[in-house]
C-alpha cells in the first residue's frame, strides 16, 4: 500500500511539473511572438524628402536633409535611425554624412526627423538617405545637389551693379613727353536689394585693352546704403589718350569680393592712325576728324558729388585793330602839316 501510494505521489509531482512548464513555454512563446508580430508587421517607407542650404561661409555650406517616414503597418515598429551621406558628384567619394535617430513609429503613423551635414560649396553632390530599424537596412532614397556656389552667408550685403557711366572731365597735356591725359569721371548706380548696409568699398581699374596692364586704379567708399535704394557714386581715372580701356568694379565687403562688373572706355577714335591702301600699296596717315576736348562734359547748371568743372585754359588777348582811337593823332598830324606849310610860304614872302 505504501509502494503504490509514493507512486501516486510522484506521478502527480511529474504531472504537476510538466503542466507547469509547458504553461510556462505557452507564455514565453506568447511573449516572443507578439514581440516578433510587431515587428514582421510594420511597413516603414520614405514618403519624402525635403532639403535646404544654407552658406555658413564663403566655401562651406549647411544641408538640412528633412526626411518623412510613414509606418503603412499596423503593428509598432522597431528602433528607427537615419543615415544621410553626401557623395561627390565628380568622383562618388565619400565626403560627409550623419546620423539622427528617430526612434519607435506606432502602426499607422507619420514621423519625419532632420539630418544636417556641411559640405564645401564647389561642385555637385549626390544625397543618399538610408533608414535603418533595428539596425537593418529598410529603406533607401538617393537625390542629386548641384549650384551651392550661389548661396551667400545672410552677413553678405545683396547688392547690385545697375549700370556704369563715363565722362570726360579733363584733358592734360604733359608737352615735355608731348603727350595727353584724359580724367575720366565714372558713375556707379548700386542697388541694394538687403537691409541697410555699410562698410562696403569700391575698386575701381583702368586696365588697357591691348596690353591689359592696369593703367590707373582707385578706392571708394561707398558710405551707408539704405534699404531698396539706388544710390550714385563718383570716382575719377587718370588714362592716356588714343587707348582702348576696360573699367572693371569690385565691391569689397569684409576683406572680400561679393560684386563684380565692367565696362569700356573706347579712347582710340581721337588718336592718329595709318592705313594702308590696297589699290596703290600706300601707307597714309589719317587724323582724327574729332577731339578728346569735344566730349569735356559742360556745365549743367549743378555740382554734383566728386564732379569738379574743369577750368577753362585762359585764351591770349587779340591784337589790336585800327579804329576810332586813330583819328584824333591822324587830325593833329594834319593841323602841324598845314602850320608848318603856313610858315615857310611867310618866310618866303618876306
Amino acid at each position: 500500500m505504501d509502494s503504490n501510494s509514493d507512486q501516486g505521489k510522484h506521478l502527480a509531482i511529474a504531472t504537476a511539473a510538466v503542466v507547469l512548464v509547458f504553461l510556462v513555454l505557452v507564455i514565453l512563446v506568447a511573449t516572443i511572438g507578439g514581440g516578433l508580430e510587431r515587428h514582421e508587421w510594420s511597413e516603414i517607407r520614405i514618403a519624402d524628402i525635403d532639403i535646404s542650404a544654407e552658406a555658413l561661409g564663403i566655401a562651406e555650406a549647411s544641408l538640412n536633409v528633412t526626411t518623412y517616414l510613414d509606418n503603412g503597418g499596423d503593428a509598432q515598429s522597431g528602433d528607427i535611425d537615419i543615415v544621410v551621406k553626401a557623395y561627390d558628384a565628380a568622383t562618388n567619394l565619400l565626403v560627409t554624412s550623419n546620423q539622427t535617430n528617430v526612434g519607435v513609429i506606432g502602426g499607422k503613423e507619420t514621423k519625419s526627423a532632420s539630418t544636417s551635414v556641411k559640405i564645401p560649396k564647389a561642385g555637385g553632390y549626390k544625397l543618399q538617405i538610408v533608414v535603418f530599424e533595428d539596425d537593418k537596412g529598410v529603406q533607401r532614397a538617393e537625390t542629386m545637389i548641384y549650384g551651392l556656389t550661389s548661396l551667400e552667408p545672410p552677413s553678405v550685403a545683396k547688392i547690385a551693379i545697375r549700370e556704369i557711366d563715363f565722362f570726360v572731365e579733363a584733358v592734360e597735356v604733359e608737352r615735355e613727353r608731348a603727350r595727353e591725359y584724359v580724367i575720366i569721371n565714372i558713375t556707379l548706380y548700386v542697388d541694394n536689394l538687403g537691409r541697410d548696409v555699410s562698410g562696403l568699398s569700391a575698386f575701381i581699374k583702368a586696365r588697357d585693352n591691348e596690353t591689359r596692364l592696369i593703367a590707373d586704379k582707385g578706392w571708394k567708399d561707398l558710405g551707408v546704403l539704405k534699404e531698396g535704394t539706388t544710390s550714385l557714386h563718383y570716382a575719377e581715372l587718370r588714362v592716356l589718350n588714343g587707348r582702348d580701356y576696360i573699367v572693371e568694379v569690385q565691391i569689397w565687403q569684409s576683406e572680400r569680393v561679393i560684386k563684380e562688373s565692367s565696362g569700356m572706355v573706347l579712347l582710340s577714335p581721337f588718336a592718329n592712325k595709318t592705313v594702308v591702301l590696297e589699290t596703290k600699296e600706300k601707307t597714309v596717315e589719317i587724323s582724327p576728324t574729332i577731339k578728346i576736348s569735344d566730349f569735356i562734359r559742360p556745365s549743367w547748371g549743378y555740382e554734383e558729388e566728386g564732379y569738379k568743372a574743369p577750368v577753362p585754359m585762359p585764351m591770349p588777348a587779340a591784337p589790336a585793330e585800327p579804329g576810332f582811337e586813330v583819328l584824333p593823332a591822324a587830325f593833329a598830324l594834319l593841323i602841324a602839316s598845314v602850320l608848318l606849310l603856313k610858315i615857310k610860304k611867310r618866310r618866303k614872302g618876306v
